[in-house]
């Protein structure tokens, strides 16, 4: 995210942060409930001390102290490399002892934060952002950093994002942050998303945000969330910077492929490819019969195949990128049986088929085996039940949809065979189709002041953040929602850039940023058989 004016939003933000580190975080009930947090006495050697060469620094207080959830909040900038043993651990003294084990940088400052994890002993009354300093050189650095960070996607970043300077100097390259630890580190705060790395020395930075899942200091693509800014920070600086947090794109991964079922396959895999992988066996034989599926909403392949008995199978997984190979060897696991449900649980949305999902891929329907009713007692053709043709665990029926009518669907012994040689017992299904007046109708138009160039994904999000519906915006900057259940929404705007109708997100040595991403913050209420109209105003 490249450096960017003051505005009152973060203004406010940091200002509001900064108030608070300084307020005493106790919450008084009443009573004689100690409400005062612990008072540090006396440091040795001093707090602000130059010319820093010893190996043991205490903190001694006035009354018994202890650390809670101190390894969350312990930041040492700069990084150590081997960690300082800190008592007391696991139980309460008057006096914190540090022992150093690292040799000291040369005419630098070091600070060693505690955030709030030092508290009391009885109330757990914490002192607020305790923090030691001192400098191996004949002077104490002072300058600061100051922003926030937001993340790409969730509507608000994850408490304690790791900040990390490193110098901009001929050593540096873009490969230093997986690698190596920064020459400066800090946090944000456990509650809002700003932060103020301070005791730093004049020079050019490249300023990282990282969620830094095992706390190492370093960058691990599959784990940790990452921000960057695209150009370098000189120091001194009073400007304000703003670095927006992704998970990068992994362009594909396998995983090893399991034997889930006698007759299946899961092969899970990460992947922000459009297509899913194929997958393929590289040691069929002429009794062989195999079908892969994409499992709904998740990163999974499952290949089904028959027969059930075999040594090994080989596995091909081809990806747009990439070719991968596994070898499947036969376990213990459950036998693969036929059931059979309603896709679709309650009434059938307008403009929707009533659907039978299958456990197992169905070979043939025995329609002599089928009933359709309406009303109970009125038979209705069987022409109008098909398997899908794109997806062998499906079985619709087309029929015309009539209001407050109830159907059923029986099936008798025998009526669907699997490709396993399993057969249903005798089912019954009722269903009726749901009317256009038990749902709400949306009609959403984006104002901007400047043209936008990428397509605009409005998706309408429950109390939970799911997605649940979604529209194009045409160009008139317009969509309607045609049958929304009445409820409770938010809109999320996806600028897609690519035109896939996904979120894709960033990559860092690519320099790919991610989509865009707003949050409307506003509930809209959508009530059955009313149309609701909302204008959003986009400023830029």
């Amino acid at each position: 995210m490249t450096r960017f004016r003051l505005h009152t939003r973060l203004i406010a933000l940091i200002a509001l942060t900064f108030l608070a580190s300084c307020a005493k975080r106790g919450t008084p009930s009443g009573g004689e409930k100690d409400s005062t947090p612990p008072v540090l006495l006396k440091a040795e050697p001093a707090v602000g001390t130059t010319s820093f060469k010893e190996k043991r620094i205490r903190l001694y207080f006035d009354e018994f102290i202890k650390f809670k959830k101190l390894q969350e909040q312990l930041i040492i900038s700069p990084p150590l490399k081997y960690e300082p043993i800190i008592r007391p651990q696991g139980s309460a003294s008057r006096m914190v002892d540090i022992q150093l084990l690292d040799t000291l940088l040369e005419n630098t400052t070091y600070s060693i934060n505690f955030g709030n994890a030092l508290v009391d002993n009885n109330e757990e009354n914490p002192y607020p952002f305790l923090q030691y300093v001192f400098a191996t050189g004949d002077k104490i650095d002072s300058l600061s950093l100051k922003g926030a960070v937001r993340d790409a996607f969730l509507r608000k970043a994850s408490p304690y994002i790791t900040m990390m300077l490193y110098r901009n100097d001929t050593v540096y390259n873009d490969s230093l942050v997986y690698k190596e630890a920064p020459r400066y580190i800090g946090s944000t705060g456990d509650s809002l998303p700003v932060f103020n790395l301070n005791y730093l020395a004049p020079g050019s930075y490249k300023l990282f945000a990282l969620e830094d899942s095992n706390k190492n200091n370093r960058y691990d693509p599959y784990l940790d969330k990452i921000g960057y800014l695209d150009k370098p920070i000189s120091l001194p600086s009073d400007s304000l910077y703003l670095v927006e947090l992704f998970r990068e794109r992994i362009k594909f991964e396998a995983v090893r492929p399991k034997l889930n079922g006698s007759n299946h396959i899961l092969i899970p895999y990460k992947s922000d490819l459009d297509s899913p992988p194929s997958v393929e066996v590289l040691n069929p034989s002429d009794s062989l019969w195999t079908y892969s599926e994409k499992i709904a909403e998740k990163d999974s392949l499952r290949l089904w195949f028959k027969p059930s008995t075999f040594d090994s199978i080989q596995l091909l997984i081809r990806s747009e990128i990439s070719l991968d190979t596994f070898v499947v060897k036969p376990v213990s696991v459950s036998k693969d049986t036929l059931t059979l449900r309603s896709a679709i649980q309650g009434a059938i949305p307008p403009r929707q088929q009533f659907k039978l999902a299958a456990s197992t891929p169905i070979k043939t329907i025995d329609k002599s085996l089928i009933q359709l009713f309406k009303k109970d007692s009125i038979a209705l053709s069987t022409e109008a039940i098909a398997l899908d043709p794109n997806d062998k665990l499906s079985l619709v029926i087309d029929i015309e949809p009539e209001l407050d009518t109830p159907f059923r669907l029986n099936l008798l012994p025998g009526a669907i065979l699997d490709h396993f040689e399993n057969t249903n017992d005798t089912l019954s299904f009722p269903f009726r189709f749901d009317s256009q007046e038990n749902y709400g109708t949306l009609h959403f138009t984006l104002e901007t002041k400047v043209p936008v160039s990428s397509p605009i994904q409005v998706i309408l999000l429950d109390k939970d953040d799911k997605s649940l519906y979604s529209q194009t915006l045409d160009s008139n900057q317009s969509c309607t929602f045609l049958t929304v259940k009445p409820g409770i929404y938010e809109i999320q705007l996806l600028f897609d850039q690519n035109g896939n109708k996904r979120y894709d997100t960033g990559s860092y040595l690519e320099r790919i940023k991610p989509e865009r991403i707003i949050y409307l913050n506003e509930k809209i209420e959508i009530r059955a058989n009313w149309e609701e109209r909302t204008t959003y105003r986009l400023a830029n």
